[in-house]
Order: structure tokens, then sequence, then C-alpha cells
């Protein structure tokens, strides 16, 4: 308690207290002061039990965050400083459009402030009309006449014309559009832009003139980018300190579990050991991979399958492990730690009881979408998928029902597969099948705009 700052006490004293009346978890995050004089910000997580004589102590861990701390409060300034900028381009957008309504000048004026041109092109002749700021965003001189539609196109980077082509034919038919893209200028250098414009329609409906804004967006688009990788660096950083936890009490499993010398307790501690590495991988991946949030699942599966068979060391066997995974299977942790899990039970099940006696066998994994299944959701971004575990053993007996089997790996799986919304199948023909039914919402990755 002397290293922790007076003003933190009488909270350390309330939760402790409540830890221990409740007998709940203690979770608190505080700084404190070590013996060597350095500040550190601690994650102090315990929790407590109480002794036959009544006394009550804490298993648990200090966690150092300081890192974690320091991110946060970066991130924290980062956010501050945009929201800043947000509002400080907002005010000269809001005085930019006072002084529009004022004169020609205070336009002028106003877009060079704003960073924002408008146009407009007379369909009938083909003449088009920039103001200064136009010029001055695409870097034209503007002593020369606008250009045309075609010579406009040029400016257009070569990946966004057709698309930029596409949404103003549509403009022509009536429908509105606000929409980004990249411009090249005369020396290479590439910009992003913002263009909102609307058509002018004759007394028959006949559309004669487009005008519209053009806003560049570089610096704000470069702001943003920043803000995403310091995002994603501080995601990445979790992920690893997760897994590294996750590892440290894998080992710690692991040397409890030398000292004992009865099997069963071994294999216990075994299990609990094979569920922790089943999560650290998910953390493994998702620190290694572009995406924080989603990872591939059929990667995933692959290395959690192949780090089973080297646990149960199966080089006196021939037991082949078959695997039909779908690609691009992208789930989030929501959906990857439960399903992790499940796998990691099914797959151990069957190299510890499927085969005994005997020296060859097969164990299968497949993962695929649903096709017409009826574990279809209204909302067409949802998909159902079906995860099979399978193996050509000794099977399980019919008099084995498991929704009230008494195994802790049943229940566990059992549990996961309601806490996913799923359904739960067992295929006794030829050894046994697992069969797992659930739907995610996947994000889509095809692009339908530039990638500005």
């Amino acid at each position: 308690y002397r290293q922790v700052p007076p003003e933190y006490l009488e909270r350390v004293f309330e939760a402790e207290a409540l830890s221990a009346r409740e007998l709940s978890d203690f979770d608190m995050e505080v700084p404190m002061r070590l013996p060597d004089g350095q500040e550190k910000w601690m994650r102090l997580h315990s929790r407590p039990r109480r002794l036959p004589d009544g006394r009550t102590i804490w298993d648990g861990v200090q966690i150092d965050v300081t890192k974690q701390k320091q991110a946060e409060e970066d991130l924290n300034k980062v956010h501050y400083n945009l929201e800043k900028l947000v509002k400080e381009r907002t005010s000269e957008l809001e005085k930019a459009y006072i002084s529009l309504k004022e004169s020609e000048k205070g336009l002028a004026e106003a877009q060079r402030m704003a960073h924002i041109g408008n146009w407009e092109w007379d369909i009938v002749t083909g003449k088009a009309y920039w103001s200064e700021e136009m010029y001055r965003i695409f870097r034209c001189d503007s002593r020369e006449s606008a250009p045309s539609y075609n010579e406009f196109l040029n400016y257009v980077h070569p990946e966004d014309r057709d698309y930029l082509d596409s949404v103003l034919k549509k403009a022509v038919k009536g429908e509105t559009h606000s929409i980004e893209y990249r411009i090249v200028l005369g020396n290479g250098e590439e910009r992003a832009v913002h263009m909102q414009s609307e058509v002018i329609f004759d007394g028959k409906n006949n559309p004669i003139r487009i005008k519209g804004i053009i806003q560049d967006i570089t610096e704000r688009k470069e702001t943003e980018e920043t803000l995403k990788n310091i995002e994603t660096a501080r995601k990445k950083e979790i992920h690893h300190r997760i897994k590294n936890n996750l590892q440290v009490i894998s080992s710690l499993l692991d040397l409890q579990a030398d000292k004992f010398d009865n099997p069963t307790v071994i294999e216990a501690f075994r299990e609990s050991q094979n569920r922790v590495i089943s999560m650290a991988l998910i953390h493994e991946e998702l620190y290694k991979g572009e995406n924080t949030d989603t990872l591939n699942f059929s990667t995933y599966i692959k290395e959690l399958a192949e780090n089973l068979f080297q646990t149960y060391s199966l080089s006196s066997k021939n037991i082949h492990l078959n695997m039909d995974l779908e690609e691009n299977a992208l789930f989030n942790m929501d959906v990857a730690v439960p399903l992790g899990i499940i796998i990691n039970e099914l797959v151990s099940n069957s190299l510890k009881h499927a085969f005994p006696g005997r020296d060859s066998g097969e164990v299968r994994i497949e993962l695929r979408r649903e096709k017409n299944g009826k574990h279809k959701k209204e909302c067409n971004k949802v998909t159902s998928f079906i995860l099979a575990v399978s193996d050509n053993g000794i099977g399980i007996p019919e008099n084995l029902k498991i929704e009230v089997a008494g195994s802790l790996g049943i229940q566990l799986i059992t549990a996961l597969v309601h806490q996913l919304d799923g359904e739960l199948e067992l295929n006794r023909n030829n050894g046994a099948e697992f069969i797992i039914k659930f739907s995610v919402r996947e994000k889509s990755n095809q692009a339908s705009h530039p990638a500005v």
C-alpha cells in the first residue's frame, strides 16, 4: 500500500472490501511508485477465496500497463487535435458561406480559405466555368479558359476516371451525388478531392447545365490515415500483450502439471493448456495480420489443428488430418474465440478417445458457407456457415445424449454453440461427426468507390 498514492488508497480499500465481502474479482488500474523510484501504472487483478478457518486470501497477478496508458493518452491527444482541427475547419466553412452572399470578392477569398472551388458546365454548348480556387486546386493558370469535360477527366486519377464518369452520367439523369476521388496534377502529385454537384433542367425536363463544388481534402485524408495507423498500432499492441499473457498462463499450467503423477490430473492440466493456447493463437493471428478486428479463420484452424497433433505426439500412429476449409472466412473475436475452443475440444476428443488399439485413422475438419440452408437470417448481409469435425474412430455410443453428457468438454461445446446462437448435431455413422451451424455478419471486401 505504501507504493499507492494517497488519493487512490480509499478506492483500493473499498474495492478490496467489496471483493472480500462478495468473493468477487478484484480488478483495478492504479499508479504506483516502485522501490527504485519509478512511477508505473499497474493493473491489479485477483480473485478471493475463503479458507476453512474463515480467513480470505487472494490469488492474482500484477501487470505493468504503463505503455498502454501512455498509448491511450497519446491517442486521446490525437483525437483532441483532430476534433479541434475539424471545429476550426467547420468555422472557416461557415465564414466562407456567409462571405459568398456578400460579394464576389468575399466568395473568392472564402473559397481560398476553405480550399473550395465552384464550377459550372453547360451541357448544350460544352463550355465550362471555373472559380479562382478551382484553378488553385488543380494548379492551372487562371488566365486560360476552363478545360472541357474530356480535358477535366485527364486530371482524374486513371483508377478513378471510369467511376467519376459513370457518376456524372447518372447525375444528368437526375441522380444526386457526393463523392471523393483522386486527381493528378501536372507535376505528378496526387491530391484527394470531394465533389458535390446538381443538374439544372429546362421546362421540358431536359438537362442543360451542371454546377457544383470541389474541395481539396488531402490534408484531412492524411490526418485520418495517421489516426487510423495509430489506432491499428494500439490494437496490435493490445493483441500482442494478451497473447504473451496467455502464453505465460500456458507455461504456468505446464509447470504445475509437472508436480503431479496422477495421469488424470496431468490430462486436466493439458486440456486447460490447450484451451488457453487456442485463444492465444487468435490474438497472434490478429497481431500478425493487416486487420486488427477480424482474422482469416481458415488459416487459424490450420495452425490450431497442427498444434493439437503435435501436443498429443501421435508419431507412433498413422492418424491423418484432412481439412476442407472455406477461403476468406473473416470472423471477429466474438465468433472466433468460441469456435476456436469448440474445435480444440472436438479435435482433442478425437485424438484421445477415437482410436484405442488402432494404428491408423482420420480426423477431418470442414468449414463452408451454407447454401440455401434453413439457418439463414433475414438480413442479406448475414452468412450461414457449417463447421464439421469428424473422425472414423470407434464412434460414440447410441445411449449417450450430448445434451445431458457430464464431461466438461461436451458441456463447454454445448454452451459455446448456444452463445453463437447456433445449432449442434451429432452424426454417429462411421465414427463420430459433430456439425455446428451458425451465422455471422460478414464485411464485404468489394469496394464500390475509389480508395481515396
